[in-house]
């Protein structure tokens, strides 16, 4: 059963979602939550605190699983195999939450430094250096730029799973397998390892 701040934050979630963060009121979230305004008020200074609570929460639970999947002593096409894994459910689990953090990260929202420093560089440091080791081992291109390639990655994965319904209806509407998740993966490893990707790492 919930507590009442996870349904407050599951609220907030559906609101900004559907109105943006200019449009939302803690007003449309208490009743979206089913308690009183004084009861959003006792968890959150206001809105923008809940805004940000909200966003913090699921970018550090996406960095932190990114960070073990980094940690672990796997092979570097297993690994990369891990990170795409990891978008795809990421997204699956939190679409609208993350697609209220690209509207603040494209719109030049009201937290965009503040996330840059916490968690962005953050994240980009980790694959532009995961992209590096696996040069070292012979596995990633050797001619790849580590930093322009960790942010070529992360556009095409977040291009790729915030936008999966369209994909998927261009590969039926197309006939084609082109758009489907194994292709997609296969071509990643394509773009960015030495040689064809394994059965397994390519599933």
């Amino acid at each position: 059963m919930q507590n009442s701040k996870e349904k407050i934050i599951e609220a907030a979630i559906d609101v900004f979602f559907e109105k943006g963060f200019d449009g939302a009121s803690m007003r449309a979230i208490a009743e979206k939550a089913g308690l009183t305004k004084p009861m959003i008020y006792y968890h959150f200074k206001n809105k923008e605190a809940l805004y940000l609570e909200l966003l913090e929460e699921y970018l550090a639970l996406f960095c932190q699983g990114l960070e073990c999947l980094l940690a672990k002593d796997s092979d570097t096409r297993a690994t990369l195999s891990a990170i795409i894994d990891h978008f795809e459910q990421t997204f699956a689990k939190g679409a609208k939450v993350y697609n209220i953090i690209q509207r603040e990260i494209i719109g030049n929202g009201h937290y965009v430094a503040l996330l840059t420093e916490k968690y962005f560089i953050k994240l980009s440091r980790h694959i532009a250096g995961f992209l590096q080791q696996g040069q070292q081992l012979g596995c990633i291109r050797p001619g790849l730029d580590p930093q322009l390639a960790e942010m070529s990655l992360i556009s095409i994965l977040l291009l790729y799973f915030s936008g999966e319904n369209v994909f998927q209806h261009m590969g039926r509407t197309m006939n084609t397998r082109v758009y489907e998740r194994r292709a997609f993966k296969n071509h990643i490893f394509n773009l960015f390892t030495v040689g064809m990707p394994t059965t397994e790492t390519g599933a």
